[in-house]
């Protein structure tokens, strides 16, 4: 798919028109995003009767309450949405399926202690990079706890962890701080045995890290690591082995200032949120900058954000992005061609995709 979103217009403003949908690029541009929703509380994604809960059994307390306290990364598949949290010390989920909110994390062996990155495979199971425990913890569908991936010997201070497409690797960013020489990356196979050797060290050359805080898998195989204190992206092969880098320090569009998380979709388009710009950059996998999304302010408002923290995006599509400040997660859909160009035309669009296809 052959996407140049600027096409000589940088502007990160929003276009609302008559339909009442907010559309970025603004027109006359070929529109390829559309706001879609935002969660703060549990009912937004409308809470079922009490006696329909599961065995959870969350209580009603929560329905009409922002459930967020720090808010930090997200991973969504199958319409249930995943948050972590790391004062709340859990994760919050959002099925936008069956119309619920529940949370795990806060029982047994599955108790979480600094929920930092997190993933979910194809078959619902969700892996939580935990900063305090040093390990990956996995729960399945219903959040209960399934088996801890590392330990204290072989990670330092997990932040982030992704899957490859066939869930036969879990790739995890080991981040011990600005004091130690521990930033690299971790490779494990689904039992959670090391492949390999960790891969880079605190530096500046190919393949070292400074400070990487995120990570994420193309549906070739590629792994995208957020490299944070070098402000670039670089790229490795399924295995680790370093294979190209782009980013660079800057106040511009297209630059980094303070580069937080990374996501991409099925067509490699790859999502970066900034702290510092305060906003979502899309861009190609060869780092060409193609579409920035919202502008920071402390108000809430459709892609408005003051601390972006997290980005996802699902298989139908929809993009998430969590905002620490203004505790939410904000949702984006991505149009298809036919789409936009029917809000060009100043048609009605066609009725919207289900959050599970």
């Amino acid at each position: 798919m052959a996407l140049v979103f600027l096409a000589g217009c940088v502007t990160t403003q929003t276009d609302e028109l008559t339909n009442g949908e907010i559309y970025w690029p603004r027109p006359p541009q070929l529109p390829r995003f559309a706001w879609q929703s935002v969660i703060h509380k549990a009912n937004d994604i409308e809470i079922k009767e009490p006696e329909q809960k599961d065995f959870l059994n969350i209580s009603d307390e929560h329905i009409d309450k922002d459930v967020f306290i720090k808010p930090v990364r997200v991973a969504a598949f199958g319409g249930r949405i995943f948050v972590t949290d790391t004062m709340a010390k859990l994760v919050h989920v959002f099925d936008a399926v069956r119309r619920r909110y529940y949370q795990f994390g806060a029982r047994f062996e599955g108790t979480l202690g600094q929920p930092l990155g997190i993933a979910v495979d194809r078959q619902g199971m969700v892996y939580v990079a935990d900063g305090t425990k040093k390990v990956v913890v996995v729960f399945d569908q219903l959040g209960l706890w399934s088996k801890f991936i590392g330990n204290a010997s072989l990670l330092k201070h997990p932040v982030a962890v992704a899957l490859s497409p066939t869930g036969d690797r879990i790739y995890v960013i080991d981040n011990d701080g600005t004091g130690t020489s521990t930033h690299r990356m971790v490779i494990f196979d689904q039992e959670g045995k090391m492949v390999g050797q960790p891969i880079g060290q605190r530096g500046k050359e190919e393949g070292e890290f400074n400070m990487p805080t995120d990570l994420c898998v193309g549906s070739d195989g590629r792994v995208y690591v957020l490299d944070a204190g070098n402000f670039r992206v670089q790229i490795f092969d399924r295995d680790g082995k370093f294979l190209a880098k782009w980013g660079r320090l800057g106040r511009g569009i297209g630059q980094f200032a303070r580069p937080r998380a990374i996501a991409i979709d099925k067509d490699n388009l790859i999502y970066v949120v900034d702290g510092a710009f305060a906003n979502l950059q899309i861009f190609n996998d060869q780092g060409q900058l193609l579409l920035p999304i919202g502008e920071g302010s402390s108000t809430d408002g459709p892609a408005t954000f003051a601390s972006p923290s997290g980005v996802t995006v699902d298989e139908a599509g929809y993009v998430y992005i969590v905002d620490q400040w203004l505790r939410k997660v904000e949702i984006l859909r991505k149009l298809t061609e036919t789409e936009g160009k029917l809000v060009l035309n100043g048609q009605d669009l066609p009725p919207l995709r289900a959050m599970v296809p």
